[in-house]
């Protein structure tokens, strides 16, 4: 590589210091709630009280899907989405494309039926834009509350996915930047940690975590950007220029498997049957299924498959609706494969860590972790070599705030979650509430402590024993205990106990050990 001047190391310098300042809290805030988000499923699971045992897409999913799809109009029979919740109820969405006048823009619109996948019957029926009303068809209102964070940072669409992809671009300036500025990166990877020395010794600490993360910083830098641009910007842009501005004709091309007109109508093959073949030629469960003109020749059946083994995509199988037949494995975009499919493939796997399971996304976790640090550290970092202005002094006392009080916060939210559950109120309601009323926990505590190492050791007992007390306000807001989920397979419920039982213990055991090491007030003369 080509060696750089000084001032273009300086240069360099100041803009990865200051992409990583300026939008600092928002970025470590997406991070943060990204690494909790890595474990959505499974959060979902154990929040909801652990799924059934049965997979509701094998279990006499052609009665069920026909006991709600005959009786209906035409009209609701364009598409059928069908997929498995949290709890082992089975969801069976028949819709139509009308515009929603909350928005303006097209949405899907019809009835949303929650069954009991072994006997059939219906336990709930919704019908409007149910994409609008997660609790019509989301189990767990901490898994959507947390998803709605990172994605969006709970702020109105499209603004919160502009922010955030806005966010993804300015981690990718940083990662570049730290990859260019690294003039030693090979030995960066195997920094000593240097006590005693405060400047220093954080500088040895940020370096590190940084050296190891730097790839994956911009990966999912690249990656969160793409999700979060790509409905709001990229797509409408593709619309406008190829389709006329026709967004439902550009989806039908680019995502819907193509069919020749065929309105008359037919019955429809058997959707077990099908299942089983999809589950035979992968290896993998059926993870979502699309019916789309149910009861007409022309109808085709998309049945998408986990991962199978060595693969990090999702399989999208395609059948004949009327005939059973398989046509063939279909790309995510397009309809051949291209090189443009193969990378859209891969952008969920690589963004969330799904494609090995457990061990993958505990790789994520921990990676996103060690971002999250490297956000903070670097902040700090920059408010130590000019924290003798009173101003950015106050910067670093914000940075301390925002560093403890985001999870403090997020720790409100879930414990608001199981206490409405257990009071029967509207989880959905309280579990952001829950958010705003723990604001208060993580933000006072900065402004009655003025010590800085005293206010970090409460912050760390405080979340200790918020996590502590987690697992037994779930179960006695109503949740399985550990005998019962035992007994039920639920090894979710009590691994995530578990994890935040050792979790909860570790940062109160933090929290106790008092900072030794003493500033060094030569470095500090010095800038280093």
């Amino acid at each position: 590589m080509k060696s750089l001047s000084q001032n273009q190391i300086k240069r360099l310098t100041a803009v990865h210091g200051w992409s990583g300042t300026l939008l600092g809290a928002l970025l470590y805030a997406v991070i943060v709630t990204g690494t909790v988000a890595v474990f959505a499923h499974e959060i979902a699971e154990w929040s909801a009280g652990g799924g059934q045992a049965a997979d509701p897409l094998a279990t006499s999913l052609d009665r069920n899907v026909r006991l709600v799809a005959d009786p209906l109009t035409k009209g609701y029979r364009q598409s059928i989405g069908i997929w498995g919740t949290a709890r082992g109820d089975l969801m069976v969405f028949p819709h139509a494309h009308a515009r929603n006048p909350a928005t303006g823009e097209m949405s899907d619109y019809g009835p949303m039926f929650r069954i009991a996948p072994s006997s059939g019957e219906i336990l709930f029926r919704d019908e409007g834009f149910a994409y609008s009303e997660p609790e019509w068809y989301e189990d767990s209102a901490l898994e959507d509350f947390l998803i709605e964070l990172h994605v969006q940072l709970y702020m109105p669409t499209p603004w919160g996915l502009i922010v955030t992809g806005i966010l993804g671009l300015a981690m990718m300036a940083a990662g570049v930047s730290g990859i260019v500025i690294h003039r030693h990166l090979i030995r960066d990877l195997f920094v000593g940690h240097r006590e005693g020395r405060r400047l220093v010794s954080a500088r040895d600490r940020h370096v590190l975590a940084a050296s190891w993360g730097l790839v994956f910083t911009f990966l999912l830098g690249f990656t969160g950007s793409f999700f979060s641009l790509a409905p709001t910007v990229t797509f409408p842009l593709l619309a406008n220029v190829a389709f006329g501005g026709d967004q439902e004709a550009m989806a039908d091309v680019l995502f819907e498997p193509q069919a020749a007109p065929g309105p008359r109508p037919v019955p429809m093959a058997d959707l077990d049957r099908m299942i089983a073949e999809s589950r035979a030629r992968t290896g993998s469960e059926a993870g979502y299924v699309e019916v789309s003109n149910y009861g007409r020749a022309d109808s085709r059946i998309s049945i998408w498959n986990e991962p199978p083994p060595g693969r990090l995509a999702w399989v999208h199988n395609v059948f004949d609706g009327a005939t059973g037949e398989f046509l063939g494995v279909r790309p995510r975009v397009g309809q051949t494969p291209s090189s443009g499919s193969f990378l859209y493939n891969l952008m969920w796997p690589l963004h969330t860590g799904d494609f090995a399971g457990v061990t993958s996304k505990s790789v994520w976790v921990g990676l996103g972790a060690a971002m999250a640090f490297v956000v903070i550290s670097g902040m700090r970092l920059w408010v130590r070599r000019r924290e003798e202005q009173t101003l950015w002094r106050r910067f670093g006392r914000a940075v301390t705030v925002v560093g403890y009080g985001l999870p403090v916060a997020m720790l409100g939210s879930a414990h608001a979650y199981f206490l409405a559950l257990g009071a029967g109120a509207n989880e959905f309601w309280w579990t952001p509430a829950g958010f705003v009323i723990g604001i208060a926990p993580g933000v006072l505590p900065g402004l009655a402590v003025r010590d800085e190492d005293a206010l970090r050791r409460f912050y760390r007992k405080l979340l200790g024993i918020g996590l502590l007390l987690l697992p037994a306000v779930r179960m006695a807001t109503g949740g399985p205990d550990w005998a019962a989920a035992v007994a039920d397979g639920q090894g979710t419920v009590l691994s995530i106990d578990l994890a935040l039982l050792l979790l909860g213990a570790g940062l109160i055991r933090w929290g106790r050990r008092k900072r030794t090491a003493t500033p060094d007030p030569a470095e500090r003369a010095h800038g280093t």
